[in-house]
């Protein structure tokens, strides 16, 4: 029989600091290749100023004025590898340089579109990277550039994280993490193809194009003649004669008014009424002077297919940063150089401070096997399950939330290992890979402990692209209820994204397979009811009111909970069968960092 013998996934590793060396620039200056659009608007990412090593993260990491060896100019995170160029990296303690291509996240300091619609005032402090020590009071950054918790902050040493899961405890689904630089970009690029309309709307926007920044297509393209309000065509009133019939519509246009699942946020209830297509959101007062009669007759039934968007949508207090934040509500990882899209619309931000966040270069992301249908049943059922273990894996270690996982947001690298071997709660698992080993990216919403310190994106605080998901320190509002962070989120949202890959009509669940029946569910909130679809057919939360309706109604999809199910069930295996027990990744073992 096999014994459990794996003394180095006992032990906890360390977070230390190193001095290490500056990239060379110049070099990887000559060898980007650029795209067409990156020619006609002189782009080239590494025209970078001001470049450092510092990062206001490393200052929840222990006290660094007691430090005396660190050199801030050096200052880096004792990973095992660190970035050499875009295809080498090296062994900080050996110095041998490793062939491992390497990709590079520009990741803003700032939010891009918040600055193309002027939310930000333009001076020096935009430009001022944040450094160890006292600042002249003339010389200080922006807040968010001294701000622990800034999204880009979190998401590179949560990547950092995940990397020491690798080469301490064999835990492969981490992101190798070869290192971060801090710099102000000449020029940052961003995919902007889905907030064209968000930004047309600004004057702010179609005044500073030339200016602040500049978009791919803006000298031929109509679209940037009629979105801001200055360019709109005056509307002409003229005096026309309207006829107009009335009919009688009786007393049958609501026959009922139905108070379902009294689900209270901030103060409102959801009304549902009996007929199709007709949402109301009331708030109490008003709907208790309604008659006895209307209200006292209700079922809780969700046949009408009707749910009302409710909740938030009456925030004003919270309402910073206006329609963005319902309209640019799923993050992205559009910052690398690896775009080919042709029909896609861009801007170059000038002098834009950013993160330069080096990784390893994967082979692909969930999204293109399900576009491309290059992936078999069997074969997301695998990645699931990965993923699934994933999440137990880091939920156990450092209490992590992702907070918007979704297709795009797993990528996967290619393996010549046949299957992979997990234990969890005593149980054995055997897992083949399919020639995939998938892991997580992009955790700039995520929350998670480290060594008794808590880290929370920004993105969840006044003004955040993601406030109002949930409540609680460090950015909580005394005046709603505390919402805490939601191990069954997750794969809520990951469920949402493949749900219409998979599923064409969900109007006959009896006859779906079991990974049909396993997304579906993940859809469901407490209620049984679909968080991402009525029954007729509309999306019942749209943008960012999705993901707060999870956050608050959904708590049934944990991690844990899914290996009780005979789709995941099917990969237990004996212990004793188990041939390469070294490789076994025990997260039984694995010790908390919290």
């Amino acid at each position: 029989m096999n014994v459990l013998n794996t003394p180095k996934e006992n032990h906890k590793f360390n977070v230390d600091f190193l001095n290490t060396e500056y990239i060379n620039l110049e070099k990887l200056r000559d060898s980007f290749e650029p795209f067409n659009e990156d020619l006609e608007h002189n782009y080239n990412p590494f025209h970078i100023q001001k470049i450092q090593k510092y990062n206001p993260i490393y200052s929840k990491l222990c006290d660094l004025d007691s430090c005396s060896n660190i050199d801030f100019e050096k200052i880096s995170l004792n990973n095992k590898y660190h970035f050499y160029d875009t295809e080498h990296t090296y062994d900080f303690s050996t110095k041998d340089i490793m062939n491992k291509n390497v990709f590079i996240k520009y990741s803003p300091l700032l939010d891009p579109i918040r600055y193309m619609i002027g939310k930000y005032s333009i001076d020096d402090s935009l430009m001022t990277l944040p450094q160890h020590g006292l600042y002249d009071s003339d010389s200080k950054p922006h807040p968010k550039l001294s701000e622990p918790n800034n999204a880009s902050y979190v998401d590179s040493f949560f990547s950092f994280l995940t990397s020491k899961l690798i080469e301490k405890h064999n835990f492969v689904h981490g992101v190798d993490y070869y290192g971060c630089y801090l710099g102000i970009q000449d020029k940052y690029k961003m995919n902007i193809s889905d907030d064209l309309e968000y930004l047309n709307n600004s004057d702010y926007f179609s005044e500073n194009i030339k200016k602040l920044f500049s978009i791919t297509g803006f000298d031929k393209n109509e679209m940037f003649n009629y979105g801001s309000r200055a360019n709109k065509n005056r509307l002409e009133i003229r005096n026309t004669p309207i006829n107009i019939d009335v009919f009688d519509i009786g007393n049958n246009t609501t026959e009922e008014i139905n108070f379902v699942n009294d689900i209270e946020l901030d103060n409102q209830n959801i009304v549902y009424l009996k007929n199709d297509s007709i949402e109301v959101d009331v708030d109490m007062d008003s709907v208790e002077n309604t008659s006895d009669s209307e209200s006292d007759d209700s079922t809780g039934d969700d046949s009408t297919g009707d749910d009302s968007t409710g909740d938030e949508s009456s925030d004003n207090e919270d309402n910073t940063s206006d329609s963005y934040d319902e309209s640019k509500w799923e993050t992205d990882d559009s910052s690398s150089n690896d775009n080919t899209e042709n029909e896609n619309e861009y801007a170059f931000i000038h002098n834009f401070p950013v993160q330069l966040i080096c990784l390893e270069k994967c082979d692909g992301t969930f999204d293109e096997l399900f576009e491309n249908s290059s992936i078999t049943k069997e074969e997301i059922i695998s990645g699931l399950f990965q993923i699934i273990m994933t999440l137990l894996c880091y939920q156990k270690l450092f209490h992590f939330t992702h907070n918007d996982l979704h297709t795009n947001n797993i990528m996967f690298v290619k393996t010549d290992i046949e299957f992979l071997y997990y234990r969890y709660d005593g149980k054995s698992y055997k897992v083949p890979t399919f020639g995939r080993i998938y892991k997580l990216i992009d955790f700039g919403r995520a929350i998670y402990k480290f060594n008794g310190k808590l880290y929370c994106s920004d993105s969840f605080s006044l003004g955040g692209d993601a406030n109002g998901q949930y409540n609680f320190e460090p950015y909580f509002n005394e005046n709603k209820p505390r919402l805490e962070p939601n191990y069954s989120f997750d794969l809520c949202r990951l469920g949402c994204s493949i749900y219409d890959f998979i599923i064409d009509n969900d109007d006959d669940t009896d006859n779906f397979d079991d990974l049909q029946h396993t997304i579906y569910r993940w859809c469901l909130d407490d209620s049984g009811r679909n968080v991402l679809y009525k029954r007729n057919g509309d999306e019942r939360y749209p943008n960012f009111k999705l993901y707060k309706m999870i956050a608050r109604t959904v708590h049934k999809h944990t991690p844990e909970n899914q290996l009780e199910f005979d789709i995941f069930r099917q990969f237990l295996t004996p212990i004793n069968s188990i041939e390469n027990i070294e490789n076994m990744m025990d997260i039984d073992i694995l010790p908390s960092y919290v």
